[in-house]
């Protein structure tokens, strides 16, 4: 097993310096979790860490963005979704560099979509999947820039469904998602919501007795997949650690280095039935930012700084 490992720390506002990392199986396993079932973990140090390369990016010039979230690649366009743009979402071509048209209504009728959280490809050629706060998967297609509303969704209605927080199609009729609580760490779904699978699991990941959904949100920041649907996987932005599912062999591959740290941490109680993780360890590395599990690399984008010494990445207004 080989994974390639990019990471990147901000240098000016289009350059980065990327880290390439090798790892290989002869990287030390960790002795301590060789108990737990379907998962093989691998520790990387320092001294895997080779030559840094600077790649430098080139802007499009498009402005006017106001609250982005990240682009999505999609064939030879990007989608950006912004929630204080009308309409929230837009089709940006890649070869001229130029915006093209938007697509979607806001608002929570039939067909409109709230505040776009993640993209995800669709099974339909040049089709995308838009994912709510409300939890309402929106279809649209490139190929046709005068349908405005979705004419394809998927609600989360049901109560066992509701709980995933994270989710990405699996198949045209199945999905994979982390959810709020419970054991398994990736949990596969029927269209209807009933839980027909579970991979790894929370239990012992953090070394006090907490609540499974503390170990949850301690170590699973960003969820996402390969456009295959082959690989599934997580990072953490307060530990050096992610996870790959491959979803054929249903192993878990567990990374983590070079920073070998346990941030301090609270628990804070919101109700009776909850509470949550609190990272409150002004001298704990922050880690991975963003994650892209395509072809047969694995990029992990980091930061690498203390937390207190770290500056928010600029979130740019144009791309």
């Amino acid at each position: 097993m080989c994974i390639t490992l990019f990471a990147y720390r901000k240098l000016k506002r289009i350059s980065f310096i990327f880290i390439l990392l090798l790892v290989f199986t002869q990287c030390t396993q960790k002795s301590d979790y060789q108990s737990r079932p379907g998962e093989y973990w691998v520790r990387v140090t320092e001294s895997d860490l080779p030559q840094k390369t600077i790649l430098r990016g080139e802007p499009f010039g498009i402005t006017n963005f106001q609250m982005t979230r990240k682009p999505f690649f999609i064939d030879e366009y990007i989608v950006v979704s912004d929630k204080a743009m009308d309409p929230p979402l837009h089709i940006i071509d890649t070869k001229e560099k130029k915006w093209l048209y938007g697509l979607g209504i806001e608002g929570s009728g039939p067909g409109e979509v709230a505040y776009t959280w993640t993209l995800d490809y669709s099974f339909t050629p040049g089709n995308f999947w838009a994912y709510s706060f409300e939890k309402v998967f929106s279809e649209f297609s490139l190929n046709d820039s005068t349908h405005k509303l979705s004419q394809n969704q998927l609600k989360q209605r049901n109560p066992e469904f509701y709980a995933a927080t994270e989710i990405t199609w699996l198949t045209d009729s199945t999905l994979l998602a982390l959810r709020v609580s419970g054991e398994e760490k990736f949990v596969e779904y029927s269209k209807s919501g009933k839980v027909l699978a579970g991979y790894g699991s929370w239990k012992g990941m953090l070394p006090d007795d907490n609540p499974l959904n503390v170990n949850r949100q301690a170590f699973a920041n960003h969820f996402t997949s390969n456009r295959s649907k082959t690989k599934f996987g997580f990072f953490s932005m307060d530990r050096d650690h992610f996870e790959i599912l491959d979803y054929s062999s249903k192993e878990i591959l567990v990374v983590e280095g070079p920073y070998f740290e346990n941030p301090s941490y609270e628990i804070i109680q919101q109700s009776e039935d909850y509470s949550y993780y609190y990272m409150n360890d002004p001298e704990a590395v922050r880690t991975y930012q963003d994650f892209s599990l395509e072809n047969t690399k694995s990029l992990c984008y980091t930061v690498g700084r203390k937390s207190r010494k770290s500056k928010p990445l600029e979130c740019l207004h144009a791309i």
